[in-house]
């Protein structure tokens, strides 16, 4: 048996070392290939009083499990981060610092009262006003038909960003049943992996999610919320968006997002789900909706104090009757000028043509604390309403930055790890190629010495 082991040997070396060149060919093949991961030929001795040459035990995958756990969940906070910036970015433009803006329409309305105070008598800066006041109210109406629009339109991307996690779960639960047949002969389908793991990280963008892997292979997900399966071998619970029970702000049914489990049976998430799917929920429910209320109050404070001073007992219009309401509305997006007719706003107080007495009444309310607005003046109220749409996109772009920097961190540790080293593999290359020449050199010299061996046994 001695005579034959170099030969043994030297045959287990060079297949060992012919295997391990073709998986660094294959690293080299993919080194641009998105989401590869190198790959890396394991070699174990084996056994015997004298040994019986080598082999290889497997291909590995160069992964730090804990850094691809801190990847998952930085691509579910950048994914959210970033749509949070794109629509609260949309939302601003809605209250614009400059241009024709609400607060603009109000200075203008403002400069008309003025105007009617100096002179109330004249029909043509009546009309200005009343012109004012129906720029006033389309304004108002335009702002708060642009954040019903808006929640619309977040509403509907959440029936995109459903589809888009159903095809990457389908796709996960087709990769498991084949990571599963291809691994029953103990041999790891590593870019079979790899697919699994790059859908894995779509489903993170629009979903915060848990990963767990079985003893089989397959990778079951979950949300990280909720521990809600999506994933559990090659079933998947797919995301619903259907019609809810809340209207939103156009009146319309907003969407209800829940899972549809295996037994048929939809359930709603509990909690936010996170992902961009998590982030459209709260725009939806919380940053629009607040936003419209403030719009909503500023409307019916400027509705009710403006028509104060234009209804008062002893107030009259130019005819010397008792004024009517100038403004009706129940909220900012039904807001709108009721009078018609120049003639009938009650600048004065009795029947005297000249007197402003009710204009100066009107122009007083520019500069008056208003109760339902927390003491602010209308002008300061929607100042702070604009401001605060401001703050969150500012707010909402910080966060963003910083959480695109976390994952481009993560991203580059998980490279050092984990990408493809031409300089490492040109290495490895020689480095191997030299073995596999050993390994022939060592066949040839036991041929040979056999060859010997057996022409002494014949002479």
């Amino acid at each position: 048996m001695a005579i034959f082991a170099p030969l043994s040997i030297g045959r287990s070396a060079l297949l060992a070392h012919e295997r391990a060149l073709a998986t660094t060919g294959q690293n080299i093949a993919n080194a641009e290939t998105p989401g590869y991961r190198r790959q890396t030929a394991d070699f174990a001795a084996q056994g015997g009083s004298q040994g019986f040459g080598v082999r290889v035990i497997g291909v590995e995958q160069s992964i730090d499990r804990f850094l691809e756990a801190q990847l998952l969940r930085q691509q579910s906070f950048s994914a959210g981060a970033e749509m949070r910036r794109d629509i609260l970015d949309r939302v601003q433009e809605l209250f614009p610092v400059e241009g024709p803006s609400v607060g603009g329409a109000l200075d203008a309305f403002w400069s008309a009262a003025q105007r009617l105070a100096d002179r109330p008598e004249d029909l043509a800066v009546r009309g200005d006003l009343l012109s004012r006041a129906e720029g006033l109210a389309a304004r108002i109406r335009q702002t708060a038909g642009g954040l019903a629009r808006q929640q619309r339109e977040v509403d509907a991307r959440l029936v995109g960003e459903a589809e888009e996690v159903n095809g990457q779960l389908g796709k996960i639960a087709a990769l498991n049943d084949q990571i599963v047949g291809a691994e029953a002969g103990g041999e790891r389908a590593n870019e079979l992996r790899d697919q699994r793991a790059a859908a894995l990280l779509e489903v993170a963008k629009h979903l915060e999610v848990r990963a767990t892997e079985r003893g089989n292979g397959s990778l079951d997900v979950q949300l990280e919320s909720s521990g809600v399966s999506l994933v559990i071998g090659g079933d998947i619970q797919k995301l619903v968006v259907d019609a809810g029970p809340t209207n939103g702000l156009d009146g319309n049914p907003l969407s209800s997002v829940g899972v549809r489990l295996t037994s048929g049976v939809v359930i709603d998430i509990p909690g936010s789900p996170g992902g961009a799917v998590g982030s459209l929920l709260t725009l939806r429910d919380v940053d629009l909706v607040d936003r419209a209320g403030e719009l909503d109050d500023f409307a019916l404070a400027l509705r009710d104090s403006v028509n104060a001073v234009q209804t008062d007992p002893a107030a009259t219009d130019l005819d010397g009757l008792v004024g009517t309401e100038l403004f009706a509305a129940t909220g900012a997006g039904d807001f709108a000028v009721t009078l018609s007719d120049p003639r009938g706003i009650a600048a004065a107080s009795g029947t005297n043509s000249g007197d402003n007495t009710n204009a100066l009444a009107l122009l007083d309310v520019r500069d008056a604390p208003q109760a339902t607005l927390g003491s602010a003046t209308l002008s300061d109220y929607y100042s702070s309403v604009q401001a605060s749409a401001g703050s969150a996109a500012r707010l909402a772009f910080d966060e963003s930055t910083v959480e695109a920097a976390a994952q481009s961190s993560l991203l580059g540790r998980r490279d050092a790890v984990s990408a493809v080293s031409l300089e490492e593999e040109f290495t490895d290359l020689i480095r191997f190629q030299r073995g596999f020449q050993a390994a022939a050199q060592l066949i040839s010299v036991s041929d040979g010495l056999l060859g010997d061996l057996m022409g002494l046994v014949r002479g």
